[in-house]
Order: C-alpha cells, then structure tokens, then sequence
C-alpha cells in the first residue's frame, strides 16, 4: 500500500512539473533561445555554498568525532574499572560475613568448651547418640539430621563423621565432638542457606556439620581421613604455625558432590589444636557474586597469591574432581598461568593493576581483595572498548548531519532569493514580449541584471527537476522492494523464533515430557477433532512417591521421575506428558479400551523393570499405577479427567503396580 502511494506521488507531481514547463514554453516562445546565456549567476552561487557546506561538515565531523572518540574509550575503560571495583566491594562484605561467623563459632566452641572440667557428662551423651557404622568409624545418628528432640534440645540438620583415628576414643575428644555438635545446631540455622554448610574440623579426623541439603557426616567414605588431604590439613600446627585463618583454593567435595572453597579458623587452647571453625561456600555462589559476568564478553575470575584457583566461570572437567586444591599452573587452560605470571611482581603492593595488552587483545584489570589473599581478575576485549566508544562519535556524526541541514535550508533561502523571485519577475516580462510592448522590455534594468543567468538556470533546473525525480522514483521502487523481502525475511526467522519459544513454553524443565499446558491444549484437541479415532486417556501416579523423595531425597527423586519419564517414552507411541508432580498423563490412539489397558500394564512392567530401589513400596521398587479411559467426546476435558482419576486411585488402592480401567 505504502509502495502504491509513494509512486502515485511521484507521479502527480511530475505531471504537474511537466505541464507547467510545457505551457511556459508553448507561450514564451524567445524561452528556450535565450537558455544558454543564463548559467553562470545561480551555478556560481550553488557552487560556493555547497563547497563552503562541504567544508564545514567534513572539518567539524573530523575534529569532533577524533575528540569524541578519545574520550569515550578512556570513559568506557573507566567505567568499566568502577564497575568492577563496586562489584567486588559489594561481594567482599558476604566474604567478610564468613570471617565473622567463623570468628562466632570459635568463640562459641571455646566459651563452651572451658565450662566443662569433667568430660563423662558430654562423653555419655556421644555413647548414646553415635552410632558404628564401619569398624572403628562413627557417625552422629541420623534422627540428629532429620530431626529429633533430646532432653529439650530439638536437633536438625546436624550431622557428624568420626573417621579412623585413636581408639578407645578419650573422654576429652568424645567431650569436644558432642560440643561441636551443640554449637552448630545453636548458631547453624542462622546461616543456613548463607553458606553451603558450617562445620568444625578436628586433627583428629573429625568433621561435624550443618546443613539442610547434605547431611555430609552420612555421606563420607569409611575410610576417608581428613587430614590426608590439603584442606584440613593445612590448618595443622606443623602446616600453620603462625595460626592464620586459611582460605582454600578450589575444590571438589566428593561427598557433597560439589566444587566449592573453604574459609577455616583455628581454634587453639594452652597450646593444643582443638578443632577448626569453618564455612564452606561453593562455587555457584562465587560465580553468581565475584565473577558474574556484567558484560558477556568478558572473563571474570578470582586466584589466591599461592597460584590456586578461587572461582571461575570456566566450565571445570571431571578430571579434576580427584585433584584436590586446583593449582592455575596445572590446569589445561594457559590463560590462568600467564596471567599469575603477570601479576606475581605486585602481590607486595596489594593495589590495583590495569594493564593494557598485558594478554594480546585484552584488557587486564586486577584488584586485591581485602578479606583474603586474593586477586579479582578481569579481562575485556579492547575490541569491545573501541566498538563502544564509536557511540557517541557516531552523534557527532549526526549531529553534522542536522547542520548540513541547516546549510541546506539556507541555500534553500537563498535560491528563493535569487533564483525563484528572478523568475517570476522574468515571467511578466515574457508576458510584456508576448504583447509585444518592447519599450517596456528595454527600460526594464530587470532585463539587463538578470535575464541571462535566470532563464537557462530555469530549464536547466526543470530538466534536472526531471531526471532527479525519475532517479528517485526508481530508486524508490527499488528500496521498497528490497525492504519488502527483508521484511518477509524477518517475519519467516520470527515465525521459526516464535515456533521454538512455543515449544519451550510446553516442556517440563525437569523430565522433558511435555507439561500441563501442552497436556490441556492437546487434550481439548483430541476431544473436538472431527475424525473417527479413538483416544485413550492413561493418567499415571507413582506409588508412595512421597516415602521415596524423605527417605532417598528430592535428587534421587527427581532422578527417579526423570527415569521413569524416559522408559515410558521409550515404550509408548502415544504423547507422554507431566501432568503434575510424579503424576504421568499419556494421550493414545487404540483400537479399543482392551488395547489400552495392555499398554498401561506394559508401561508398569517396564517401570517396575527399572528396580529402583524403594524400601516403603510393598515390591521393594518403585512402581507405578495407572487409570486407563477412553476419551468421551461427549464429555468435557474435566469430566474425562475425573473419570480416569478415580481409576488411578483405585489401582493405588488396589496395592500400586497395575493398571485399572
């Protein structure tokens, strides 16, 4: 429409130029003769105003947008730094909060520790509550973990592991373990959620621990000691004499199963190493704070001065998991080790560091980290500098364009002026000509002033008025159909974004069946289809799902329902989605209500198949029931729906593990 409108314009336009030209030289007839002669005024003026306009516009563009351009890259750099440096003021007070909490506990366990003389109280207390699990291994019973009230203490989410060690083990150890034990679960809670755990570490190999996630004392090896490892051990007396809080590097919890670092307290008393406050704070939590990344181009990652790796945005291989503490050197990447051998000459002077190229490309900015050894390191491309800061040089730009506007507008005054009003005069003496007064003509000064630059810059400029407008025309037909297929273009790579979004919008995060919606949508569609097939409705439930996700946990469940979800896809033709929590919807065509009841029993078979193990199920593995329908267009979705819900209660009530219909 647009395209049709524009060349009907065009085309108006020119008729009417075209006509008047036509007119005035049908009634002037000396027009065309004195063309020639009238050139030199109106090209002359237009000449020097668009050289001056030219000018102008090419010197202020260049100085501003050199100027410009300088300005906005040392801005970008700047801001950048500031922008780091906020981010790492704003991230240290969570690491300054873990120096704090750990300093709590220590004063705690300490405060606690010296009330007691005779240790049989405390002693009897781990007889009754420790459990030996392995030979020589003890561990805190699990009721402390899930819950349970002592003598009008309620413990929860404590959790402990006595490794091999001395035994018998003394009254005194026994007597510091139990407080420990105290300790957490008095200040624990209130930083549940803050960090991954808090715990005390003894020389001992004892670990006791707070955590609502894992309960790491009923996880660890039988056979793990502690202190083997640079972790715990290097909080040792012979390891750290001078008895300095300790931040590890970057590590890998194979009982927790995660990566993360630990902040470490010594709590000594009368010379002896009796346990260590601590606080474990995983990687995903630096990640999402020290090294989140602002600008996605850029690389974000902290280092201690020892050379081993604190946080990384860098996805760490599997290979690592066994390593222990992460050395930069011995990781595959080569960038980490460049970059300590960079910095390594200004750990003394503990201040920031910008260094330009310091790595071929990039800009390295560096900053100390006051709560700890360490190092923020920052690396941006310059590259993304420099396309930045082309920004407001780019105004400037613009801003020359609106001022060669502006000349423009002022050779426009200056054509009317001189050019426009000269015509129209000229066009009454044409008239006089055409009545033959040639007195008048002579004694007009109009005729010796202007008559030769006016006329021919006259058809000249018509003739130029034409070519300039077909050009346009032309041009335009062009442009519009050039945009034309760009926006066919975008509309086809919308569709395609819009198609993917809509499939995102229908899959279940966890599973990846399809969910609810796409459930709802399919189900409406399966009722009010016009051809003669027949639906089946097969609405599934775990059986005792909730006994399996307290005594297994929610990982293991949701490992379970991604399992299940998969072997009924595996072996079923139909559209398998999650209706809702361990509930399965499927959605089949069948021959007959018989077929689909063959299916549903098929399906549990080849749950119960997956033997995963499930101790509250009466077949000692997780299972499965369904209710089986056929759709009834004659009913609603919601009418369907209760109809086969109440067929799956009825095998749930039946014992689990069939199918009823």
């Amino acid at each position: 429409m647009k395209r049709l409108e524009a060349k009907q314009l065009f085309t108006a336009y020119w008729k009417k130029i075209t006509t008047d030209v036509a007119i005035m030289s049908g009634k002037y007839r000396y027009f065309d003769r004195r063309a020639p002669l009238n050139r030199r005024l109106s090209t002359r003026l237009l000449a020097r105003i668009a050289l001056w306009s030219l000018a102008v516009v090419v010197i202020v563009a260049t100085v501003g947008f050199y100027i410009a351009y300088e300005q906005e890259k040392a801005s970008q750099k700047s801001l950048l730094i500031n922008q780091v440096r906020f981010q790492i003021e704003h991230e240290t007070d969570k690491i300054r909060l873990a120096v704090d909490t750990a300093e709590k506990l220590r004063q705690a366990f300490l405060t606690r520790y010296q009330l007691f003389s005779d240790y049989s109280e405390l002693a009897a207390h781990f007889d009754q509550w420790y459990v030996e699990t392995e030979p020589g291994v003890f561990r805190l019973h699990q009721d402390f973990f899930e819950g349970i009230l002592v003598d009008q203490t309620y413990y929860q989410h404590v959790n402990t592991f006595v490794g091999p060690g001395e035994r018998p083990i003394p009254d005194e150890l026994k007597a510091r373990i139990v407080i420990s034990q105290q300790v957490l679960n008095d200040l624990g809670p209130a930083w549940d959620g803050v960090w991954a755990n808090s715990h005390f570490s003894m020389p001992e190999n004892i670990i006791s621990s707070y955590s609502s996630e894992f309960a790491w004392g009923l996880l660890a090896a039988a056979d793990l000691v502690i202190t083997d490892y640079n972790v715990v051990k290097s909080t040792l007396q012979e390891f750290n004499p001078q008895r300095q809080a300790i931040w590890t590097g970057l590590y890998y919890d194979l009982s927790a199963d995660y990566w993360t670092i630990t902040y470490q307290l010594p709590i000594d008393f009368d010379g002896r190493h009796l346990a260590n406050a601590s606080h474990d704070i995983p990687l995903n939590t630096l990640v999402s704070g020290l090294v989140r990344s602002e600008h996605p181009e850029s690389q974000y990652f902290v280092f201690n001065e020892e050379g081993q790796l604190v946080a990384s945005e860098e996805s760490l291989s599997d290979n690592y998991q066994d390593a222990g503490i992460l050395d930069i050197h011995k990781l595959t990447n080569p960038i980490y080790a460049e970059i300590y051998q960079q910095l390594a000459p200004v750990f003394a002077e503990r201040a920031p560091v910008v260094l330009p190229n310091a790595i071929e490309g990039q800009l390295l900015i560096a900053q100390p980290l006051e709560v700890a050894d360490w190092w923020h390191v920052t690396l941006y491309p310059y590259a993304e500098i420099q396309r930045a800061a082309l920004l407001t040089p780019l105004q400037v730009s613009f801003s020359a364009i609106i001022l060669l506007l502006v000349i423009l507008f002022i050779v426009y005054v200056f054509v009317s002026r001189y050019v426009a009003d000269p015509i129209q005069r000229l066009a009454k003496l044409s008239e006089l000509i055409g009545a033959k007064q040639y007195e008048k003509v002579i004694q007009s000064r109009l005729l010796h002033e202007d008559i030769r630059s006016e006329i021919g810059q006259l058809i000249r400029a018509f003739r130029a008025m034409a070519q300039r407008l077909l050009e346009n025309q032309n041009n335009l037909e062009g442009l519009v159909e050039e945009r034309t297929k760009q926006l066919e273009q975008t509309n086809s790579k919308l569709a395609q974004a819009n198609k993917k979004l809509d499939q995102i919008a229908h899959l279940d995060g966890l599973t990846n069946l399809w969910n609810r919606r796409a459930f709802d949508r399919d189900l409406q569609l399966a009722l009010q289809q016009n051809e003669p097939i027949t639906y089946a409705l097969l609405l599934g439930d775990i059986d005792q799902f909730k006994a399996y996700n307290d005594q297994y946990g929610h990982l293991a469940g949701d490992d379970a329902l991604r399992q299940v979800a998969k072997i009924l896809t595996d072996h079923c033709t139909g559209t398998v989605y999650r209706y809702g929590g361990e509930e399965i919807a499927i959605l089949i065509p069948v021959t007959d209500i018989h077929e689909a009841e063959k299916l549903a029993r098929l399906l549990c078979e080849n749950v119960a198949s997956l033997s995963l193990e499930h101790i509250g199920s009466p077949s000692g593995v997780l299972t499965i029931s369904f209710g089986v329908v056929l759709l009834d267009v004659t009913l609603s979705d919601h009418e369907n729906l209760n109809r086969v819900d109440k067929l799956m209660y009825q095998a749930k009530r039946g014992g689990g593990n069939q199918a009823c219909r």
